[in-house]
């Protein structure tokens, strides 16, 4: 008889640690928490992270909040610091969902309240971002109808803390199993521009880390929790179809190595788009004022993403940020696109005016994007596999990293560069969270 899913990937988390992490996966791991810490600063200052605080009111514990003095309980912690790193639209993916936001905020916050060791804090990140994606392609048919972030992103996060609790077997499995229970998330807020889509991944990563502490405080879940016949699977995708696909070479390949990241702080749908156009105007040093017509052609799952077809008028930057149509006429016309406060602009004329003259196109068969610029009477054409630019090599996250912090203390900056470079060397992570406050 087949072990249940919930066992199987219990017993990958409880067998596997930093040692058994081949050179590349740890090098992807600390370039991961490199992304998170500077989007999390980048987004300090920002309205939803600020709503977390406050919910999380005046408690104290032994975790640390980035960039603040407070220290609170794991738990709060991570929910914070959740909405931090996803606060600018800017952190990472790995199938269909935010993963570093998730992970990285749950594995910190209990490596510190437990004093592990930064070879375990990696270890705990690596084993989130492969549970949480083998969550998604186990049950790939949610989507549109239920947002991967919050719905596996618990489930990531449980499995982040679960190995930095250092839970047995049989309540890592308990954890996972709840986290599937807890799990979340749809992206109506996407199409409105409001928090709760925001607020959705801090749940998400809040939701993971309470599901291992109520596993080591006994609580049960089902061991087909995922397979079930009325199980995760069944509920969010309507078919347990590919459950298999959750554990198919389980340990032989870290996921975490198909990670993405963002160039920009828009979202991850519209980032190929973005840049394909940023390209062709830049070649061709295109007039956009004789711009008469644009095209593009996306895959279907990005075409049909909660807010890709935005139109104005927007009530908030979320709502325009998340719109290809906004996204790449501001691409064409120069603006610049590299800036969060750039998207405060919802109101501008010219991009407006040429948004309005962009039609998205039936999806194609393929992977890829395409976009068509008819300007002066002449047609531009380029194309490219979605996503295919993002892969996050080590120097490119350290140039994003350097670019976020770049209005924070440099020695100070080069001082956590440097720690999370040596991290599978650090005895006790609270010396890389006392940087974190001292920031």
């Amino acid at each position: 008889m087949t072990e249940p899913l919930a066992l199987q990937l219990a017993g990958f988390i409880a067998a596997t640690d930093a040692a058994d992490l081949p050179a590349q996966v740890l090098t992807m791991a600390k370039g991961r928490v490199l992304d998170a810490f500077a989007t999390a600063f980048a987004a300090r200052a920002l309205p939803v992270p600020a709503v977390a605080q406050a919910f999380a009111g005046a408690t104290q514990g032994a975790a640390t909040v980035i960039g603040s003095v407070r220290m609170r309980p794991a738990i709060d912690a991570a929910f914070v610091n959740a909405t931090l790193v996803n606060g600018c639209t800017h952190d990472d993916f790995l199938a269909k969902s935010h993963a570093g936001a998730v992970t990285v905020p749950a594995a910190l916050a209990l490596a510190e309240e437990g004093g592990a060791s930064g070879a375990s804090l990696l270890a705990g990140i690596v084993l989130g971002y492969d549970v949480g994606a083998r969550a998604y392609l186990g049950g790939p048919s949610m989507l549109p109808r239920f947002r991967a972030s919050g719905v596996t992103g618990a489930i990531g996060a449980a499995a982040a803390a679960a190995k930095l609790m250092r839970l047995p077997v049989a309540q890592a499995a308990n954890a996972l199993g709840l986290s599937a229970m807890f799990a979340s998330g749809f992206g109506e807020g996407f199409m409105s521009g409001t928090m709760d889509v925001k607020l959705n991944v801090g749940w998400a990563c809040r939701s993971g880390v309470s599901a291992a502490q109520l596993a080591r405080c006994g609580a049960t879940a089902s061991p087909t929790a995922f397979e079930g016949r009325s199980g995760f699977f069944e509920a969010f995708s309507n078919t347990a179809e590919h459950a298999a696909e959750a554990v198919r070479g389980l340990g032989e390949r870290f996921l975490i190595e198909d990670t993405v990241y963002k160039e920009r702080p828009v979202c991850i749908f519209v980032q190929t788009p973005v840049q394909l156009a940023h390209t062709l105007a830049v070649e061709h040093r295109l007039d956009a004022a004789r711009i008469e017509r644009v095209a593009i052609r996306a895959p279907l799952a990005t075409l049909t993403n909660p807010g890709y077809q935005n139109v104005a008028p927007f009530a908030t930057p979320l709502q325009a940020r998340i719109s290809v149509r906004f996204t790449v006429a501001a691409a064409l016309l120069g603006r610049p696109v590299d800036s969060y406060s750039y998207f405060d602009h919802t109101d501008d004329s010219e991009v407006l005016a040429l948004a309005e003259r962009i039609d998205l196109l039936p999806p194609g068969d393929d992977a890829n994007v395409s976009i068509e610029v008819i300007c002066a009477g002449k047609r531009y054409e380029i194309a490219g596999m979605e996503m295919d630019h993002l892969a996050p090599t080590l120097a490119k996250t350290i140039a994003k990293f350097r670019r976020l912090m770049a209005a924070l203390p440099a020695a100070r900056v080069q001082r956590l560069l440097d720690t999370v470079l040596e991290l599978e060397s650090l005895p006790d992570v609270r010396v890389l969270t006392a940087q974190l406050r001292d920031l």
